[in-house]
Formats: structure tokens, C-alpha cells, sequence
């Protein structure tokens, strides 16, 4: 599809205006349970197509500037959701009750999800252990606690007199049987 073609100028001059409502799912238009591979062909679909280069000839500076816009939130929008950590981050503030005003991922996400990384370099202390507890997490705050006790054994695996491993294996085997 060729953007630079005047029967599209309208769509994007109004989706430059409607964007800051969307998050990066919408903004990339994907599921929330898109894969990373999903998540890198259709950025750089969407990159090429979008490209303000692509469109610096054209004489109308309402549609560059829009395209501009747009290019932004598209690399923005995979810059957070091609790091696993961040999408799944994301993924729970869009999904909770504050959702409007965690649409962009800020410096305030980025210091939460800092935090919790550095509260569970605390409870595991092997690299494999680290991991594994780390995807525990992330899964745990998706709700998937089959996948989030999975990894939990993992990380006993390698780390098998760890109690706060034990504890949390402990409360999400409750939280599942309860649920």
C-alpha cells in the first residue's frame, strides 16, 4: 500500500490526531498475545510504509508532520513491546484500571519494572535462577500460573534451599487451586 498516494492523506492526517489514544498493541494493530515475531514483521511493515522520507517531497506539512507523529509511536510502540519484560509490563498497566493513563510507557513504568527486577535479583541469586524467577513473574502477572510454576520449579532446580523461591511457589499454587 502506497501512503504517499493523496486517497490515503486523510486517514493519516486523522489517525496522527487519534493515536495518543491508542496503545501499542492498537498503534501496531496486534493481539496482546502476539508473538515477538508478529511483533517485528509488522513494525517493520509499518516502518517501511510509514517512513517520514517516504514523504518529504510531497508539498502538504500537515501530512508530514502527521506521518512523523505516527513513525514515532510506531518505533516507541516496538521499542517497549520487543523486550518481553517491558511488553509484559505493559501489558498489565493497559490491562488494569488506570489504563488511559498508562497508555505510554513512561519513566515511572520503566522505574517499576526496574524495581521488581532489582526485587528479584534479591530473592534468586544463580543466573539461572535469576531467569527463571524473572519469567515466573511475568507470567504470574498475566495470570498463567501453570507457565509461572513451571518456572518456579526451574528456578528450584537451581536453586533448591531458596525459601522465598518456595514461599512464592507456594502462594501462586494456592492462588491457582483458589482460582
Amino acid at each position: 500500500m502506497d501512503y504517499t498516494d493523496p486517497q490515503y492523506w486523510p486517514t493519516l492526517k486523522n489517525l496522527a490526531q487519534t493515536i495518543d489514544g491508542l496503545d501499542y498493541f492498537q498503534v501496531l494493530n496486534l493481539p496482546q498475545n502476539a508473538s515477538s515475531g508478529q511483533i517485528r514483521t509488522t513494525y517493520y511493515q509499518m516502518a517501511r510504509a510509514l517512513h517520514p522520507d517516504r514523504f518529504f517531497h510531497l508539498p502538504d506539512e500537515e501530512l508530514k508532520n502527521s506521518v512523523s507523529k505516527i513513525y514515532r509511536r510506531i518505533t516507541e510502540s516496538y521499542t517497549i513491546l520487543k523486550d518481553d519484560q517491558k511488553r509484559a509490563q505493559y501489558s498489565a498497566n493497559i490491562n488494569g484500571p488506570e489504563r488511559m493513563s498508562k497508555l505510554r510507557f513512561n519513566e515511572e513504568s520503566e522505574r517499576e519494572q526496574k524495581e521488581k527486577q532489582r526485587e528479584a535479583l534479591e530473592v534468586a541469586k544463580t543466573p539461572q535462577g535469576k531467569k527463571m524467577f524473572n519469567e515466573a513473574v511475568a507470567e504470574y502477572k498475566k495470570g498463567n500460573y501453570d507457565k509461572a510454576l513451571k518456572n518456579l520449579q526451574s528456578a528450584l532446580l537451581f536453586e533448591s534451599g531458596n525459601e522465598q523461591l518456595k514461599a512464592f511457589k507456594a502462594e501462586i499454587e494456592a492462588k491457582k487451586a483458589g482460582g
